[in-house]
C-alpha cells in the first residue's frame, strides 16, 4: 500500500525582513515626493523619473511578496520531500531525503538548536520561524549536501506517518 502525506508550514517574517520592506517603501514614496517638488527641473526627464518610481513600486512589491514564504512537506514511500513556496508564485525544491537512511531524529531543544546551526555542516531551515516546541530536527547522509540536518514543523500526524520508515533504532 501507497503512503501519501503533505503538510504545509508558513514561515513568518521576522522584524529585520519587514524593516527592509518598509525601508523600501519610504525611498520610493521620498522620490515620489521629490520628483513632484523639483518638477520645474526634472521637467524634460519626468517620463524617465516616474517610469523609475513605479518600477522601484512595483519591485518593493514583488520583494514582499517573495518574503511569503510556505515550507511544503511532502511524505511518499519513505522520501521527505521538502518545497520552499515563495509568493504563492515560485516553487523550489531543497531537498528529497530517504527516510530509512537518516541518522538521528527528535524534537528539537535550545541546545541542539544552537548545536546544528553552529555545526559546520548543511542546515535546511524549514520551520515556521517562531522557535517553537513543534520543531523537530532530522540528521542525514545526502547525496546532495552530504551531513545533512534538516529543522521542520511538522504536525503529530505526520510525525507518526513517518515513523514505520524509520531505521529500527530510531522507532522508539
Amino acid at each position: 500500500m501507497d503512503t501519501f502525506k503533505e503538510y504545509m508550514v508558513t514561515r513568518y517574517q521576522d522584524t529585520k525582513d519587514k524593516l527592509k520592506i518598509f525601508g523600501l517603501i519610504f525611498l520610493c514614496t521620498l522620490a515620489l515626493i521629490l520628483s513632484v517638488l523639483s518638477m520645474q527641473v526634472i521637467a524634460p526627464f519626468i517620463g524617465f523619473v516616474l517610469f523609475a518610481i513605479m518600477a522601484g513600486f512595483y519591485g518593493t512589491y514583488y520583494y514582499a511578496a517573495m518574503k511569503r514564504v510556505e515550507y511544503e512537506y511532502i511524505f511518499t514511500n519513505g522520501d521527505l520531500d521538502i518545497d520552499k513556496i515563495m509568493g504563492q508564485r515560485k516553487r523550489k525544491r531543497l531537498a528529497t531525503i530517504d527516510i530509512p537512511s537518516i541518522m538521528d531524529f527528535g524534537k528539537i531543544s535550545d541546545e541542539k538548536r544552537a548545536e546544528i546551526f553552529a555545526s559546520e555542516h548543511t542546515v535546511i531551515d524549514a520551520t515556521d520561524n517562531l522557535c517553537s516546541d513543534g520543531d523537530y530536527y532530522l540528521e542525514c547522509k545526502h547525496k546532495n549536501f552530504g551531513l545533512c540536518y534538516l529543522v521542520f514543523t511538522p504536525s503529530d500526524e505526520f510525525v507518526e506517518e513517518l515513523k514505520p520508515f524509520f531505521p529500527r533504532e530510531l522507532r522508539k
